[in-house]
């Protein structure tokens, strides 16, 4: 997401992601979705146990933490590990810090166990390790523990080796796969690309209106999600919307354009603050304006004869001239002119 309308990455280490993925039913339809595997199919949020603790390590915490979860498939223990890693630079060690990782969970699970050294049968769980990634570039690491072992071909299969999954939102998922999916993990990796603004509120329409077979508990954790990551004004009209009747949502993302405007003069401070070049700043300004009238315009076209009364009431209430109301939304001055003396005196 564009940084302008998210907030701090730490606030999404510690309030965000963690907090969503901590309940089971969000964190099983990560699983279905994503992991391409039989087995996962018919995991229930019953046969999830959530394991209260780290395996991070403390050179790590403030870029990246985990959540594990313990499994019952078939009668086989299965423990899910799931690392959420947030940097904008790829870490080509890990592969190696999975290794770790996975090995102090094991020694933690033995040591509770207090395994029989003389037990023929026994047995560890299998640990599923996952990499969830929201870095802009795309994640190259090798998914492969050998592939990163010097001259790993000259010894066949006598050298440890395992694979791990990497979701990397920004990369491996089109804006289309994911409007089809439809599903809560597909709602949150659309709203977590990065995207700006304007982008950002065409897909809290498309979440209203299309994602029908959210439950509440899926839409709660949305809301959640976006409450604890998003530019605060933002985050308000965004839930606004999806709170809203679908007959309005449409009318709401029009009726919500000044929300850019406030943005664009919050963009263009800093920009000045920062020494920004003024002609990538007429850029900004120009491509939010673009975005605000085509908003409007689609609501107006789209809404009622009352809804383009509120809209262009709306507008005059944030100061804006006709001149300028009649550019975006492309209604006659003397109409604009009309309905402001009609209703404002």
């Amino acid at each position: 997401m564009n940084k302008n309308i998210k907030k701090d990455i730490h606030n999404i280490h510690d309030k965000s992601y963690k907090d969503l993925y901590s309940k089971k039913e969000i964190a099983i339809d990560l699983f279905k979705s994503l992991l391409k595997v039989d087995w996962v199919k018919n995991i229930t949020p019953n046969d999830l146990t959530l394991i209260n603790k780290s395996f991070v390590t403390t050179d790590y915490d403030d870029t990246e933490c985990d959540i594990v979860y313990k499994a019952n498939i078939n009668n086989t223990e299965v423990i899910f590990y799931i690392l959420l890693e947030f940097q904008s630079t790829i870490d080509y060690r890990m592969p190696l810090r999975l290794l770790f990782y996975m090995c102090e969970i094991l020694r933690d699970y033995v040591k509770n166990e207090k395994h029989n050294k003389y037990d023929k049968n026994l047995k560890i769980p299998a640990v599923i390790p996952i990499v969830l990634y929201n870095g802009e570039k795309v994640w190259d690491v090798p998914n492969e523990f050998r592939k990163i072992i010097y001259n790993e071909n000259l010894f066949g299969n006598g050298i440890l080796n395992f694979k791990y999954d990497v979701f990397d939102v920004n990369n491996n998922f089109s804006k289309e796969e994911l409007l089809n999916s439809k599903n809560v993990t597909a709602a949150i990796f659309l709203l977590d690309q990065k995207i700006d603004a304007l982008e950002f509120l065409q897909r809290i329409k498309a979440i209203a209106l299309f994602f029908d077979a959210l439950t509440e508990t899926e839409m709660r954790a949305i809301k959640h999600w976006i409450k604890n990551t998003v530019e605060e004004k933002l985050a308000e009209s965004s839930i606004k919307i999806l709170e809203c009747n679908k007959e309005d949502v449409e009318f709401m993302i029009a009726n919500n354009a000044f929300i850019l405007t406030e943005m664009k003069e919050k963009a263009i401070q800093e920009g000045m603050q920062k020494g920004l070049q003024e002609g990538i700043q007429q850029g900004m300004q120009q491509g939010i304006q673009q975005g605000m009238q085509q908003g409007i315009q689609q609501g107006v076209e789209k809404g009622s004869e009352q809804k383009e009364i509120e809209i262009i009431l709306n507008m005059l209430s944030q100061d804006l001239n006709e001149e300028l109301i009649s550019n975006l939304t492309k209604i006659e001055i003397n109409k604009i002119k009309e309905i402001r003396d009609k209703y404002t005196n």
